[in-house]
């Protein structure tokens, strides 16, 4: 058998050419002696090394995985498909458990060869080491009969497409929900065959050109994506068929992880053509539209995350560039997203979510069960720009979570998943101010919300301290705030302006209550600690007619005095951006207090006037605060909090 110690630990490596020629000549010389004396233990005709890789075999069949092979020796080698668990990590502990050492494990998807993943746990911490086979060198996985195969069963999977528009005169929300059963067969390695079927649950877009089908039961993805290797080259993709949303055609990519994941060189190109079930019957063109992207992709080895630059001619002809920084937290991933097209700037937000159960079923012929993840996307503009051809077959999809870093940023699920440990609770998250950032009332902390922490909610702002329409209108906000990076905050905020109509003047019978939509960030320069000072800057209200607009520096010192816990924060906001309104603008200050079990107490100056607020933890994560501004008028808020 081969020596695969060396896909485990190998040693440093200066220069990679030579490296690679000697790895090639140690692997062969390897093979030869293996030819010239076997391994007894390894043999196949062995009894006692076919017994320990069957039963090695049945082991991982039994906790879910499918596709597996095994073979004995040191170390062990072990390849599977992993349909059950929701992160490559877990399944690598799934198998690390079951053979009881270290080994080279084989991920497959749709029965094909993905990665070989050695992991080095010398540290509380595992490390991981992979291969893929577009690599120079890529050991021979265990190549005996596949147990629990999937090329015989079959995946229903129920699911949804929702869609929505906003900021229409007449029509303010206009919502597209689509019930979308699917089936997805595995017929032969690297293969996805897709049979899927739209039935429509409610429809507020109007017929057009693009879409003159939607409120019909029409086909949804009907196509054929196939996967393949190219030999120390590429993995290559190529998709036939019915994409959805009325395009039907072929597609060819191709990607090269390099660095153990650590970069993904992608391209891709699509040749579509139109396709409709209307009621007069199926209108249809011949594949006459050219587009398609080139791309690479970094994830740096501190987090889970990623940076994509792509430059595309995007589905109707428009061309332009895509940057998109994306984090995975947990099972639920987040992308931050804009892009520059023909002189128009777009931005937006991509969720990708999981779907429950946390663990899926496997190895039956027919599995019936909701799609795995839900995928939503939040733009700043609603005209088709900037639009990439769905239901193609995705290299960067396929080789999701398995790079080195998206491993090593989960090595503490794979130790939990190996040691039966359940999560560690997290630390409760801090407080979140009335403008949708962590904070006081309306001023900032010299810190960020914990990393991975989450918090959604509402605050009412009464008209008479209101920073829009001001002595008229309340003001309504609705927030998302996200630990996306250790010393990273960033927000969504909605701020609704209620018995305000949008373009009432031009049309009086508009219906779109007017609604402000803004992102903030803020970055942590110096972390607080006890006796230890904080500095922050960040922005609010970032793009677009800034009326909730601040360009802020804070510092801050969190401080205890008989068990009572407290912070003192002094900023200044700048007039750094040209904004409709600024709503830190000069010095500003604030001081809280936290005793146990209490509410929590804040007082704050926020450069125009001051302001009082009691907080009060409720329960599972809710949290309740009234504020009084400029100490006259009550201000409301409740939100939500979790750390993912």
């Amino acid at each position: 058998m081969p020596d695969l110690s060396r896909f485990l630990n190998p040693r440093p490596r200066t220069n990679r050419a030579r490296a690679a020629l000697l790895a090639g000549v140690l692997s062969l010389a390897a093979l030869a002696q293996v030819r010239a004396h076997p391994d007894p233990a390894a043999a196949p005709g062995n009894p006692a090394a076919d017994s320990s890789a069957s039963g090695l075999e049945r082991a991982l069949v039994k906790q879910g995985l499918e596709n597996v092979t095994a073979q004995a020796g040191v170390p062990p080698g072990v390849a599977f498909e992993n349909r059950r668990y929701r992160h490559s990590a877990e399944a690598l502990a799934i198998v690390r458990a079951a053979t009881g050492r270290p080994l080279l494990a084989f991920e497959r998807r749709r029965g094909l060869v993905v990665a070989a993943i050695g992991t080095d746990e010398r540290d509380s911490l595992a490390r991981f080491r992979v291969h893929y086979p577009s690599d120079p060198v890529f050991p021979a996985p265990p190549a005996s009969r596949l147990r629990s195969p999937t090329f015989a069963r079959a995946d229903l999977e129920i699911g949804a497409r929702v869609d929505y528009r906003v900021g229409q005169i007449f029509d303010p929300i206009q919502l597209r929900i689509d019930l979308e059963p699917r089936l997805i067969l595995n017929p032969w390695a690297g293969a996805a065959l897709r049979l899927g079927i739209l039935l429509p649950l409610q429809n507020d877009f109007p017929a057009s050109d693009i879409n003159p089908d939607l409120n019909r039961v029409r086909p949804g993805r009907m196509s054929l994506d196939q996967f393949v290797w190219l030999s120390r080259a590429a993995l290559l993709s190529l998709s036939g068929g019915y994409f959805g949303d009325n395009r039907w055609g072929a597609s060819l990519g191709a990607a090269r992880p390099l660095a153990q994941g650590m970069w993904l060189l992608d391209v891709q190109v699509e040749r579509t053509g139109f396709l409709a079930f209307t009621p007069e019957g199926a209108l249809y063109s011949s594949p006459d539209l050219t587009s398609g992207f080139a791309g690479v992709t970094f994830r740096p080895p501190f987090a889970d995350v990623s940076l994509r630059l792509r430059g595309a001619e995007f589905l109707y002809g428009d061309r332009g560039v895509d940057l998109e920084l994306r984090r995975a937290i947990g099972d639920v991933e987040v992308g931050y997203f804009a892009q520059r097209i023909a002189g128009v700037n777009l931005y937006g937000v991509r969720l990708d979510l999981p779907v429950p159960p946390a663990r899926r079923s496997t190895g039956s012929r027919l599995r019936v069960q909701p799609v795995p993840r839900f995928a939503l996307s939040f733009r700043d503009r609603s005209e088709p720009i900037g639009t990439f051809v769905s239901g193609t077959a995705s290299r960067e999809d396929y080789l999701r979570q398995l790079s080195r870093p998206a491993l090593d940023a989960n090595s503490d699920r794979y130790r939990r998943a190996l040691e039966g440990r359940a999560p560690e609770r997290a630390p409760p998250l801090d407080w979140v101010s009335l403008t949708g950032m962590t904070g006081f009332i309306n001023t900032p902390w010299a810190g960020v919300i914990a990393d991975r922490g989450f918090e959604a909610g509402y605050n009412f702002i009464p008209r008479s301290w209101a920073y829009d329409h001001r002595g008229t209108n309340d003001n309504q906000v609705f927030y998302a705030t996200l630990g996306f990076l250790s010393r990273v905050e960033t927000a969504l905020r909605w701020t609704r302006i209620p018995g305000y109509h949008s373009f009432e003047e031009i049309a009086p019978d508009s219906r779109l209550v007017d609604m402000d939509r803004m992102a903030s960030g803020r970055i942590e320069l110096l972390r607080p600690g006890p006796g230890r000072p904080a500095l922050a800057v960040g922005i609010e209200d970032a793009e677009g007619t800034r009326r909730f607009h601040s360009t802020y520096a804070v510092a801050g010192l969190p401080f205890s005095f008989l068990q009572v816990r407290s912070r003192v924060s002094l900023g200044y906001g700048f007039r750094v951006f040209d904004a409709t309104r600024y709503v830190l603008d000069g010095t500003f200050s604030a001081i809280d207090f936290q005793v146990p079990r209490l509410p929590r107490v804040q007082v704050e100056y926020d450069s125009e006037k001051w302001n009082a607020a009691l907080g009060l933890n409720v329960f599972g994560g809710f949290r309740v605060r009234a504020a009084l501004l400029h100490m006259e008028s009550l201000s409301l808020g409740v939100g939500w909090s979790h750390s993912l």
